[in-house]
């Protein structure tokens, strides 16, 4: 997850009125180290810095800003949406430090979310898609929304709020967003791939297929590429090309070999077009994939599989008919047996 990098070293400069200069100087001594072990992704570390740095002097914005990042890296939301709290409340004009609580509280609700539904459903988290229509994204919208007002070139607020748009119905306005995330910095993958899934829900196919050929041209990097060629390659599935789906999904997993989506809508192309070499191998190598969030897609491979083999053994050479007792007796309909 690249996210925050040489960030956490910007030299914001601060001391409040009486600070005491060694508690002061402690601070940011701490503070430089976490940027270190932060650095050297080394993100216990950081945050033990990061806290003896807030300890020696409260109002190091920066330090609470470094702890939300590495608490962020570690994937602990809460915890990273408490420390840009801080941050937020010690300098709320830092643009930065308003995106960043509000993508830790976007991600917080998020997680929130698929922790109750998989608890319902006796699931784990991870096996589960939560549904994010009833969550209330109020607090982090008002923080992105604020990100963008004091910086609008924030590709990753646009983002954000983009996603959040989209989660609750409201397209045009996350096509907006996602949009100006795009002309912010269309070297990113995320808002292609989220441009182009918003497109295809409201069955905009053209519009898919458009902004996802222009994020196979323009995003660097393999694994950041697999994910764009996937929505053209369901563009074209949208439209029955099977040949561009196919050749789209083929792209997607020369990026990524563990792109195990690409290979299960490949195959069900190959199915269609009726090539059944192929839609065997990836229907087969798909289904020995890992992941309990893709179930229902290999029951689909499965059926698929079972109706190859059921074509496969009726269009099998037949072998000799058996011939009924007349016929051993009398020969060939129409003629005669042979005499004894």
């Amino acid at each position: 997850m690249k996210i925050f990098g040489a960030v956490f070293v910007v030299g914001l400069l601060f001391c409040a009125t009486g600070c005491p200069n060694q508690a002061h100087n402690d601070s940011m001594t701490a503070l430089a180290n976490g940027n270190k072990a932060s650095g050297a992704k080394q993100y216990e570390q950081a945050v033990t810095e990061y806290q003896k740095a807030v300890d020696k002097f409260h109002e190091n914005h920066l330090a609470w800003y470094g702890m939300g990042g590495a608490w962020a890296q570690r994937g602990d939301w809460t915890k990273a949406s408490d420390a840009f709290t801080n941050a937020v409340q010690i300098a709320p004009e830092q643009a930065m430090y308003q995106m960043w609580y509000g993508i830790a509280l976007y991600n917080k609700a998020v997680q929130v979310a698929k922790e109750e539904q998989a608890k319902k459903l006796n699931k784990k988290p991870e096996e589960v898609i939560p549904d994010l229509s009833g969550v209330n994204f109020e607090k982090p919208m008002q923080h992105l929304q604020e990100a963008t007002k004091l910086n609008n070139d924030m590709w990753r607020a646009h983002y954000f709020l983009g996603k959040i748009y989209r989660e609750v119905d409201k397209p045009k306005e996350a096509a907006e967003e996602l949009s100006k995330a795009l002309q912010a910095n269309p070297r990113e993958s995320g808002p292609y791939v989220a441009l182009g899934e918003l497109y295809r829900r409201w069955d905009y196919t053209d519009e898919a297929i458009k902004v996802a050929s222009q994020g196979t041209n323009n995003v660097p990097g393999s694994n950041e590429v697999s994910d764009i060629w996937f929505v053209l390659g369901m563009g074209y599935d949208d439209k029955r090309a099977n040949d561009k789906a196919i050749e789209a999904f083929s792209k997607a997993i020369e990026s990524r070999k563990d792109n195990h989506k690409a290979k299960f809508q490949r195959g069900q192309a190959y199915f269609r077009m009726n090539d059944t070499t192929h839609a065997k191998r990836d229907l087969e190598e798909f289904s020995k994939s890992g992941g309990a969030s893709l179930e229902f897609a290999k029951q689909q491979a499965s059926k698929m599989l079972m109706d190859i083999a059921a074509k496969s053994a009726g269009d099998a050479p037949k072998g000799p008919e058996m011939k009924s007792p007349e016929e051993l007796v009398n020969g060939p309909k129409g003629g005669k047996g042979k005499k004894h």
